[in-house]
Order: C-alpha cells, then sequence, then structure tokens
C-alpha cells in the first residue's frame, strides 16, 4: 500500500514537476527556431544552456505547485501556451525585422504591437489550444492528483522559489560558473547559442537603468536653454563633405618606446599628423565592442553613463535618434553608412535607420571584393566611399567602417611580412602577433592614401576624420604589450588605462584656414569636433558638448578614474542628465525645440539603391532580366521560388528559361547569412 502511494507521488513528480518544463522549453524553441530539429541540435550542441533553461523554467512552473491541484493544472497550462506563443512571436519578428523578441520589446509598445498583424491569428489558436489542453490534461490526469502530500507541494514551491531568486539575484555568477557568453553583436546567434530564456534574462540585465532623481523637465529646460546655441560659428552655405572614418584595431605600435620596426609602419598617416589637426581618441572600449566607439561618436552620448559591459546598439537604441545622420540630413546632406562585414553585425541594419542614415552599403552588396587575410580589404571601403562622393549630388555625410584590422593576428610569423619590431625582447610569439599587426595596418595606411588622393582628384570642399575603433589585442591577456613594457603587468593603473583606451586620429580637409591643432577627445565628442570644423548646427546634445569643450572638458573616462584624472563629480552632471531625457526619458529637451526632434527615416534602404527590375526578354534557354542596381549576390524569384541565376551586369540578370511562360511573377531579392531578404525589387509580371 505505502510503495502504491510512493509511485503514485513520484509520477505526480515526474510528470508535472519534471516534464511539464520540458515540455515548455521544446514548445518555446520550437516555435521560436520554427523547427524541432533545430531544438535538439541547440541541445546537443549547448547541453549547459539547455540544462540552465530547464532550471528556469523549472523554477517558473513550478512555483505554482504550491497551489491547488486544479489551480496548479490550469497555471501550468496557461505557461505552456504563453511561451509557445512567445516562441512564434519571437519567430515571426526574426523573419520580419531580423532578430527575435528582445526585453526592449517590451518596453515599447508601437514595438509590441508593431509585429502584432503578422500573426493575428495564432492568438485564436492559443485560446482554442489552452481550451482544449486544460480539459484533456484534467480529463487524463485528474485521478493523479489525489495522492499528492502537503509536504511535497511546499518542497517543490521552495526549491522554485529559490531558483528563480537565484536568476534573478545571482544572474552574472552563474554566467560566470558557466561561462555563458552574451553574444552582443547578433541577439540572433545570442539565443541560437543561449536558448531563447537564458538569452532574453541575460539581455534583461542591461535594462536596469534607473531615472534619475533630479530628472523633471524644468531642469532638462534650464539645461537646453543653457546650451542653446553652439561654442562656435555657424556658416549655412559651407557645405563640405563630411566622412568619418572608423578603421579597425587601427593604433600606433611606434608608441611603444621598447620596440623598433625596421621600417615605419604607418608612413602617410604620420604625414598627415605633421600637417594636418590630428590627436588622441579616447575609446571607451579595449580589444573589441567597435559598436560602443561608433554609437559615442554618432550620437555624441557616452557609454561612461550606462551600465558596464553593455552594448548601446544592441540594448538601447529603439527609437530615432538626433544622430549625426540625423542632424545633416536635415541641412540637405546625403547620409550614407558603409561597412565591409555583415549587415546584421550589432544590429546595425536596424540602428541605422534610427540614426537617420538614408542607406546602409553592407559586405552583401560588394561585388567581388578584394580580401586581405580573411576581411575585405580596406581598399573596397575606399572605392565605395569615392563612389558615394563622385555620384551624388548633394554633399555627403558618410561614416565608414573597415575590417581588414580585425584580429586574432596569428602567432605564427608570416613568410611575407617586410616591416619587423627589431631591438626588442618579445617572445617568438608576441614578435609574430605584432609583425602581423604591423604589416596589416600598413596595407590599411596604403588605403588611407588612396582616399585622399582621390578625393583630391574629386576637387569638391571635403573633411575626413579617421581614427581606430580601438586598441587591437594583441595577445592574451596583454601578453605583448606587457612584454614591450607599454603597460605594467596588472594592467588596472590609471596610466594603463589611459595607455590602452587611446587611439590616435588624424583629420584632413581641403576647405578650413585654419592652423593646425594637436586635440585630445574621447570618442563621443568627435562628432561635435566634425560639426565644428565644418561649421554646421548640431542638436541640443552636440550643442551642450561644444560648450563643455569650449571649458576643456572634453574627455570623459570611466568614473573609476575620475579622482587619479582631477575631474570634479558634478562636470558632466547636465550632460548625463540630458543624455538620459533623450535616449531613455520623455525628451523634454524637445519641448523648447521640437524641430529638433528626430522622426524615422522611411526612405532609408540598404543598398546602394534598391534594384529595379525594367523588362524580361526570352533568348534561347534563358531569360534576360534587364533594370538597374543589381549585385553579384542578388537571386531571382520565379513565381516566389528561388532559381539558379547568373549574374551579368549591374543592368542584367540571367535565369534559365521555365518550361511555362505565361503568367509569370518576378523579382529580385538579396539575402543575408542570416535567411533575411535585405534588398527587393518591384515584381515584374508579363
Amino acid at each position: 500500500m505505502f510503495d502504491r502511494k510512493l509511485d503514485g507521488i513520484t509520477r505526480n513528480l515526474l510528470l508535472f514537476v519534471l516534464i511539464v518544463p520540458i515540455l515548455a522549453i521544446l514548445a518555446l524553441e520550437g516555435f521560436s527556431d520554427g523547427n524541432l530539429k533545430e531544438v535538439i541540435t541547440w541541445i546537443r550542441s549547448y547541453p549547459a544552456e539547455f540544462f540552465l533553461n530547464y532550471i528556469l523554467m523549472f523554477g517558473i512552473i513550478n512555483i505554482f505547485y504550491v497551489l491547488p491541484k486544479r489551480a496548479y493544472l490550469v497555471t501550468s497550462t496557461i505557461f505552456l501556451s504563453l511561451f509557445s506563443c512567445l516562441g512564434f512571436i519571437s519567430h515571426q519578428k526574426l523573419k520580419v525585422k531580423g532578430e527575435p523578441l528582445l526585453p526592449t520589446d517590451f518596453l515599447l509598445a508601437k514595438e509590441a504591437f508593431g509585429i502584432s498583424g503578422h500573426f493575428q491569428n495564432v492568438f485564436i489558436f492559443i485560446g482554442i489550444f489552452i481550451i482544449i489542453t486544460i480539459a484533456l490534461i484534467t480529463l487524463i490526469f485528474k485521478h493523479i492528483f489525489k495522492q499528492r502530500k502537503q509536504r511535497y507541494r511546499t518542497v517543490v514551491f521552495v526549491c522554485s522559489f529559490l531558483v528563480v531568486f537565484a536568476f534573478y539575484s545571482y544572474l552574472a555568477p552563474i554566467q560566470n560558473t558557466f561561462a555563458l557568453q552574451l553574444i552582443s553583436y547578433s541577439q540572433s546567434l545570442n539565443y541560437d547559442q543561449n536558448g531563447t530564456m537564458l538569452g532574453f534574462l541575460m539581455d534583461s540585465e542591461y535594462l536596469k537603468v534607473s531615472e534619475p532623481d533630479n530628472y523633471q523637465e524644468d531642469g532638462i529646460n534650464k539645461i537646453v536653454q543653457n546650451n542653446s546655441t553652439p561654442s562656435y560659428p555657424v556658416d549655412a552655405d559651407l557645405k563640405p563633405n563630411i566622412i568619418l572614418v572608423m578603421s579597425e584595431a587601427f593604433w600606433d605600435p611606434t608608441l611603444m618606446k621598447d620596440v623598433s620596426f625596421n621600417q615605419d609602419p604607418i608612413p602617410f598617416f604620420h604625414s598627415l599628423q605633421k600637417s594636418q589637426s590630428s590627436g588622441i581618441m579616447l575609446s571607451p572600449v579595449y580589444g573589441g565592442g567597435t559598436a560602443n566607439t561608433e554609437f559615442e561618436a554618432l550620437t555624441g552620448f557616452s557609454t561612461q553613463f550606462l551600465l558596464n559591459g553593455a552594448i548601446a546598439y544592441d540594448q538601447y537604441i529603439n527609437r530615432p535618434i538626433e544622430a549625426l545622420p540625423a542632424i545633416l540630413g536635415q541641412q540637405g546632406y546625403a547620409t550614407s553608412a558603409i561597412h565591409t562585414y555583415d549587415n546584421w553585425f550589432y544590429g546595425r541594419q536596424k540602428v541605422y535607420q534610427e540614426l537617420g542614415f538614408d542607406k546602409f552599403i553592407s559586405k552583401e552588396f560588394l561585388n567581388s571584393p578584394q580580401y586581405y587575410g580573411q576581411y575585405i580589404s580596406d581598399t573596397e571601403l575606399t572605392n565605395q566611399i569615392l563612389n558615394q562622393v563622385k555620384k551624388t549630388s548633394e554633399p555627403d555625410f558618410i561614416y565608414a567602417v573597415s575590417m581588414e584590422g580585425h584580429g586574432p593576428y596569428s602567432t605564427t610569423e608570416n613568410p611575407q611580412n617586410v616591416i619587423k619590431a627589431t631591438d626588442s625582447e618579445l617572445s617568438s610569439q608576441s614578435q609574430a602577433i605584432l609583425d602581423n599587426y604591423a604589416n596589416t595596418i600598413n596595407d590599411v595606411d596604403k588605403s588611407l592614401q588612396q582616399l585622399i588622393d582621390g578625393l583630391k582628384n574629386i576637387n569638391e570642399p571635403t573633411l575626413v576624420i579617421f581614427y581606430g575603433d580601438h586598441l587591437p589585442m594583441l595577445g592574451d591577456n596583454y601578453s605583448v604589450y606587457k612584454e614591450a613594457g607599454f603597460i605594467e603587468q596588472d594592467g588596472n593603473s590609471y596610466q594603463d588605462y589611459l595607455n590602452l583606451h587611446s587611439v590616435p586620429f588624424v583629420t584632413w580637409n581641403n576647405f578650413s584656414t585654419t592652423v593646425k591643432h594637436d586635440l585630445k577627445l574621447s570618442a563621443n565628442f568627435m562628432g561635435t569636433y566634425a560639426l565644428q570644423t565644418a561649421q554646421k548646427s548640431g542638436s541640443p546634445i552636440t550643442d551642450l558638448l561644444s560648450n563643455l569643450m569650449q571649458k576643456g572638458n572634453e574627455v570623459i573616462i570611466s568614473k573609476d578614474h575620475w579622482n587619479a584624472a582631477n575631474i570634479p563629480e558634478n562636470t558632466f552632471s547636465d550632460y548625463e542628465l540630458l543624455q538620459y531625457d533623450l535616449l531613455f526619458g520623455k525628451e523634454y529637451s524637445y519641448n523648447l525645440e521640437p524641430d529638433h526632434k528626430p522622426s524615422q527615416n522611411v526612405n532609408y534602404i540598404q543598398g546602394d539603391a534598391l534594384p529595379v527590375i525594367s523588362s524580361v526578354l526570352s533568348s534561347e534557354n534563358s531569360l534576360i532580366i534587364q533594370g538597374s542596381s543589381f549585385v553579384e549576390n542578388d537571386k531571382v524569384y520565379l513565381n516566389g521560388k528561388e532559381v539558379n541565376t547568373t549574374y551579368s551586369s549591374p543592368d542584367m540578370l540571367r535565369i534559365d528559361l521555365p518550361k511555362r511562360i505565361e503568367n509569370i511573377e518576378i523579382q529580385v531579392k538579396l539575402t543575408d547569412s542570416m535567411n533575411k531578404v535585405i534588398s527587393k525589387s518591384n515584381i515584374y509580371k508579363n
């Protein structure tokens, strides 16, 4: 008798305590991936991540195990249905916008409901599913609950509560213990590896941005009024091209005093330093986190006011921002972003629209690009910049991001290396890393010269600001820097912080008569400096920054080093408050200056131009699609199905002649490596 009771209790625990969370995970991941086979592959590939997702789901569902049997049954069913629904929503959002459901979606009603039109019928299905599931489970298992004892309810409840509490309060230690990685450069990959629940929870840690105690409309109005004009003169008639080139991991290795080279790795960069304004840019990151440097330069916001480890593009850009492209677009500029890597990296494909760019030309749109090592050469980036300047009648604002200098740098010496470190006591591995890096940036330096020479030939008034996003990661744990005596052994001192975050930058322009300046700016001041040099009006945030620059406060660093840098605590208090208002708050700033409130650029496109089909001709065994703006990666879709496509030219594509050619529909689409359509033509019907 006792054994039978124990077996009944065991069955209860297995069925409703252990199995229901597994079913919920399978439902969530299955709907999210759109394929149950992918879920099985994930479980096999990332067992630790699956285990943590299961434990978390166990806690969430079974915290209600203490309820009466029918209430627990209904609650479990609702959770099962809810997670199915969330998985489906995430899958639809991934198809529509290229990223899954994120914590920020729940902060914005427009984001949450903006995708609902793609799956309205699912809510009817979920409702019916809940009702049917409750009825079936009640009928099948109604006798199982009879033997459940209160003490088991209590034990399960306490365990579940502790699980939820642990994940909420100690997520960082859990991440460290299990070596979890938040993949901030791609939320799709983040969820693929960590699972939907865990990836979502790790993202949500960065939503804890507290409202400042003194955040009030009157205070914001006062800040805006006190900084209503920039500290520099504005010339509405002067409209030079403004080109910002952020070169991946570009740095000057000759700054390491204990190392010399057999020849200058970056001779052209050094020649510009002698004749043009240049200086040091304090990067917010070291060795990675490119998007945060880009965020600061384009928006004027500082990541020093954000949570440590946050990637602003990923967590915080979810509404239109009056960034440089929006500012200059309002003044008649054509605004273009160019990056020689995947469009989805760091979510740039969506962020650039929020920042006000007209177009985004990424790796997918380049025809047979030249490579240097494993990345596209900066020569290709230079060619794209020059093409944009040549083809537009308006002044250009171009933000170009390179990839050639990206690490890692091999620990084996490349036999083709011409430039080598000499007179050093580096280990053989460190010597190889440094030599490989020096030869890479030597090629980058040649591309910079190609850019300046090309702009001289075009002969339009132009400003170029060239800088690296961060120092290169030369070896593990700063090994090359330590061996070269560039930093101390711990790397934690104020001087080490400056050494590891100081990136040289240089400018070039052919219109200004001002004298050469030696500057020191943090990345968040770079955009304001560009506006000042070009004498263009800015925004509330850039006007405030220009006044800070006039007072000599043009560098903001980690608050850990403010005392060492003699930065008074309230130096940037107005700046931090205004940034909160514009990035997270109610945008009180625009009540005084409504013309500055940005709207989403509905004309934003990916690629240089949208492909257009003008005609379709039959020739022997093929159909010839004629039009414009075709690229090599374009594919033709015949009646909705992809067909084998041959690229002939920007004006012509070819496909095999179908057996039937009546009533056909043809469209050209470009799909990225995440299988997301990022460009498509008109639909041509015969």
